[in-house]
């Protein structure tokens, strides 16, 4: 399985919009993020994970040359704002693009894109719209995933696990039954926007992230989701062994 971090940053991106860097030191590449959203090839298969407002530009930096199914974890702007580039991704590699959500987050994006599915849209004809269960498993392009689900704000948000690795962003608390599915990985790429900084601002902090690592005890953690409270360099000094944090471009072989 190959993984790429497509983007590591926060809702507002690093550096913010009128170019606001906060904490970050403005000279390390890695502290410049778009915002989250992960890349997996798996038995030849391509699958996304989020479609944020950068996707086209992650997707032709990273000379990744199609997509056969993508997963959203909920309905928030940064996680997908991209979603009607798909119609034309699909259209121009000519074959359909699963689309998987939870029943709460395809009310989302049917209140955000009503055009997408209403059937005037030729391109989305591509598109195969397809449901995520709240807590289960789902076979996406013949691959068995396992998926839950994670409180954040008003919204509930899906994670997901296949094999030994897992994903889970934007989330406060994690639920037993998702502790339990995250038991026996060997990796974990995790949401930590708030860094040292814990804030009930519906995301998490390296404290909470920590409290989870000591439950599930993966092997090798890496930190998505950062803010720009979240300098790459500083941050690193504070982290346990086992623990990294996420760039852009980043690239895993597991």
């Amino acid at each position: 399985m190959k993984i790429v971090i497509l983007g590591s940053g926060s809702a507002y991106g690093c550096p913010m919009i009128f170019n606001q860097w906060n904490l970050l030191d403005t000279k390390n590449p890695k502290n410049i993020r778009n915002r989250a959203s992960l890349y997996l090839e798996i038995d030849n298969k391509k699958f996304v994970i989020d479609t944020g407002p950068e996707l086209r530009l992650e997707i032709n930096e990273n000379n990744i040359t199609d997509i056969d199914s993508v997963f959203l974890t909920h309905g928030h702007y940064d996680h997908i704002a991209s979603v009607p580039e798909l119609s034309r991704a699909s259209s121009s590699k000519g074959h359909a693009i699963e689309i998987w959500s939870s029943a709460e987050t395809e009310k989302e994006l049917r209140q955000t894109y009503g055009f997408m599915f209403n059937g005037r849209e030729h391109e989305s004809a591509g598109l195969k719209w397809c449901r995520l269960p709240d807590l289960g498993t789902f076979t996406s392009q013949g691959i068995e995933f396992q998926t839950f689900q994670v409180p954040h704000h008003q919204f509930h948000c899906s994670a997901f696990r296949y094999q030994d690795f897992a994903y889970v962003t934007d989330w406060e608390t994690i639920p037993q039954q998702g502790l339990n599915m995250l038991k026996g990985i060997k990796l974990l790429i995790i949401e930590c926007n708030n860094g040292l900084y814990p804030e009930k601002n519906g995301h998490s902090d390296l404290e909470n992230v920590k409290k989870v690592i000591e439950k599930i005890c993966p092997l090798r953690v890496i930190l998505t989701h950062l803010s720009c409270r979240i300098d790459y360099n500083a941050m690193q000094t504070s982290l346990p062994q086992n623990v990294e944090l996420a760039y852009d471009g980043m690239t895993i072989e597991l």
